[in-house]
């Protein structure tokens, strides 16, 4: 069982060994022209999901990995879907193809990338509150604490992330009416605090109610991993491509046009997308 759970950490560190190369290093030393891995964002993304997943198995354990995932997934993917039918979670917004088939009006991706920070995020929240990584103890408002913690640290990384998915580099989904953050509504930020609480309070309560079983390695080595994870993927996105001054967005490309001839058949509304700049008349 322990060797079984030793090749789960070395498949999580050769994910994020490719993540690392492919993501920041690349992006940090354009002029060495190193060869890019196939896969584009797509393909980091799903490395990062392996990753976490991974590890997740190692030091967690299958069943309690599997619970986290679980949940994550199904949280975030009805938070997406009730968000983009309605935009009452996140603010008004929809998804070009960039990222690929979709479940719903949510590309399948989502649900797995959801699950890709919010693992190193419980890892962080926990170091913060109790400092230790992994586990939850304490009484039903310590968990909540440690939710409300770990919800903060996820959406700090999208204060971030979300210009630069959502700017003219990627394009992977569209504010329709715009925010005052580079683009992105303020709302977006509150949207993901309560997605993201919900999936921490269901799987602190989880584990405080059943401890994951101990007996993997947990020295400093396995639990530096996702702290880098948390690091790399900040680094990889803002070398990968910045938000353009003011929010200002590009024309629409052919997928994005496609998304927004999906709204207008739902009779949403079609007006272009706020680009950052004051109303012109």
């Amino acid at each position: 069982m322990r060797a079984t759970r030793g090749r789960w950490i070395w498949a999580s560190v050769v994910a994020l060994a490719l993540f690392i190369y492919d993501g920041p290093i690349r992006g940090l030393v354009p002029a060495a022209g190193l060869p890019a891995l196939p896969g584009g964002l797509n393909g980091l993304t799903s490395l990062l999901v392996v990753f976490s997943l991974c590890h997740a198995v190692h030091v967690l354990g299958a069943r309690h990995a599997g619970f986290f995932f679980v949940a994550s997934a199904v949280v975030s993917w009805v938070f997406e879907q009730v968000g983009v039918m309605t935009g009452l979670v996140y603010g008004p917004y929809h998804y070009t193809t960039v990222l690929g088939p979709m479940l719903g009006d949510v590309p399948l991706l989502i649900p797995g990338a959801w699950f890709m920070m919010i693992y190193p995020s419980y890892v962080i929240a926990g170091l913060l509150v109790d400092g230790r990584p992994f586990g939850t103890r304490g009484g039903f408002q310590h968990v909540v604490w440690l939710a409300v913690v770990g919800a903060a640290v996820m959406t700090a990384w999208d204060v971030v992330v979300d210009p630069i998915l959502s700017g003219p580099a990627f394009r992977a989904w569209v504010w329709e009416r715009g925010g005052p953050y580079l683009g992105v509504p303020v709302q977006n930020y509150v949207g993901w605090l309560v997605t993201t609480f919900t999936v921490f309070a269901l799987y602190r309560g989880y584990e405080r109610v059943r401890p994951a079983p101990g007996g993997a390695p947990r020295g400093l080595f396995v639990r530096s991993l996702p702290l880098v994870a948390y690091g790399s993927m900040m680094v990889a996105n803002m070398v990968a491509g910045g938000p353009s001054p003011r929010g200002r967005r590009a024309a629409p490309g052919r997928a994005e046009q496609d998304m927004t001839h999906r709204t207008r058949i739902r009779g949403r509304s079609t007006e272009p997308p706020w680009d950052g700049t004051a109303p012109s008349g």
